[in-house]
C-alpha cells in the first residue's frame, strides 16, 4: 500500500478513468487513485491529475519523441511542471520553467522517496526550493493552479518569489510551450 500522509483530496477518480488506464499506468498509481483520488501532497507541491484532461489539453506539449512515444500525464507541480508516466523509462518530470526534463525513477520509488524524504527529495529531483517561499508570500494554491514566473525565466525573468504569480496550470504549460517550444525527450 502506497502511503501519502499529507494527501489533501480534491475529487475522487471516476471508475471509467481507473478502468481506461489500468494496465497503461503502474499499479501504484491505480492504488493512489482508488485510495486517495485526485488531490495534492508533498506539502502541496505535487498534484495527482486527470490524465484524460491533460492529454486533451496539453498532449501536444509533452514532447515525447524517443523510445515508445508514450507519455501519460499523471501529476503536476506547484511550479507548473508536468510529470508523466513513460513505460519505457518510468516517471519523468518536464520542468517547463527550466526547459529540461528529469528522470524520477519508478512510480513506487518516486512516491516512497517523496513520503520518506519529503522536501529533500523534492529539492533534489524537482528543484522545488522556491515553492515553500512562494506559499509563505502568496498563500496556498488552488488545486488547478501553479506558481509561474512572470516573465518566464527563458524570457528574461528572474527566479525570485516576487516574480511568481498564481496561474492556471494547463494554460501556463500551453503558454510556456508556445513561447519556448517543446522540450523533446
Amino acid at each position: 500500500m502506497v502511503e501519502i500522509a499529507d494527501f489533501v483530496p480534491h475529487a475522487p477518480v471516476p471508475r471509467e478513468i481507473v478502468d481506461e488506464y489500468r494496465g497503461r499506468v503502474p499499479d501504484e498509481l491505480i492504488e493512489v487513485w482508488e485510495t486517495y483520488g485526485y488531490g495534492t501532497f508533498g506539502e502541496g507541491f505535487l498534484r495527482i491529475i486527470d490524465p484524460n484532461l491533460y492529454e486533451a489539453e496539453v498532449g501536444d506539449c509533452i514532447g515525447k519523441t524517443q523510445g515508445d512515444g508514450i507519455a501519460i500525464p499523471v501529476m503536476t507541480t506547484g511550479l507548473g511542471d508536468l510529470i508523466t508516466w513513460e513505460p519505457s523509462v518510468g516517471v519523468i518530470g518536464i520542468l517547463y520553467r527550466e526547459m529540461r526534463t528529469v528522470g524520477l525513477g519508478s512510480m513506487d520509488a518516486f512516491l516512497t522517496l517523496t513520503y520518506l524524504d519529503g522536501a529533500e527529495h523534492l529539492s533534489d529531483t524537482l528543484n522545488w526550493d522556491i515553492f515553500p517561499e512562494a506559499v509563505a508570500a502568496h498563500g496556498e494554491l488552488p488545486y488547478d493552479q501553479s506558481f509561474i514566473f512572470v516573465p518566464l525565466l527563458s524570457m528574461g525573468g528572474e527566479a525570485k518569489v516576487e516574480n511568481l504569480h498564481k496561474r492556471d496550470t494547463i494554460a501556463s504549460i500551453q503558454v510556456a510551450v508556445d513561447l519556448q517550444g517543446i522540450i523533446g525527450h
